[in-house]
């Protein structure tokens, strides 16, 4: 059994839950609620960074860093994955990782009540917008129906709902009909269902 370090708020976490679940491994894996601000021994000893997910393997210790270990999942289940990873859906998921990090700068600064710096939020904000400007237009080559989604395509997902969840940019559709109609179709998907983002 492996053990999943994680919160339910994380969309870095999510990821890999998303992911647990297409790929039909989610009782291979504990979830353990892990609140990163205490510093719990128990994640500073598998990560000294003290970031959020990291999951402990049988074969290849401690893997944190969400690619990383989505990269790990989709090997351990074998050629027939369910999930592809392949270089565009790569490039996807570091896109939208990307936004991620960007988006959480925002959060983090209402949430601790940051001042100053107000060009260097407004760069992160201008991030995220351009992201999802280039996700709309990617959005008419996204999986179709009931496809299983890629890895980037989980996360494309998995941003947006965190984005509807924080608010840290206003609406991410207004303007983007194509992207809002994938990301409406796969949230649908059991898999994101279950995972929901919460505080």
């Amino acid at each position: 059994m492996m053990t999943l370090y994680s919160i339910g708020i994380s969309p870095f976490g999510r990821k890999i839950k998303v992911l647990l679940k297409e790929l039909g491994m989610e009782n291979q894996v504990e979830v353990k609620p892990t609140q990163t601000l205490e510093d719990p021994a128990f994640l500073i000893s598998a990560n000294p960074l003290g970031k959020i997910p990291v999951l402990k393997t049988p074969d290849h210790g401690d893997i944190s860093n969400s690619p990383l270990i989505a990269r790990y999942l989709i090997e351990r289940a074998g050629p027939q994955a369910a999930v592809k990873a392949d270089w565009e859906a790569l490039k996807l998921e570091a896109l939208c990782d990307g936004a991620l990090e960007a988006a959480l700068l925002l959060v983090y600064r209402k949430r601790f009540d940051l001042v100053g710096g107000d060009t260097y939020f407004q760069r992160q904000a201008d991030k995220v917008r351009r992201t999802l400007d280039r996700l709309e237009a990617l959005a008419s080559g996204f999986t179709a129906g009931e496809g299983v989604p890629t890895l980037g395509e989980i996360q494309v997902v998995v941003l947006a709902e965190y984005l509807a969840f924080r608010q840290p940019v206003g609406d991410w559709r207004d303007g983007r009909p194509q992207l809002s109609a994938f990301v409406d179709r796969m949230a649908a998907r059991p898999s994101f269902l279950a995972t929901q983002p919460a505080d």
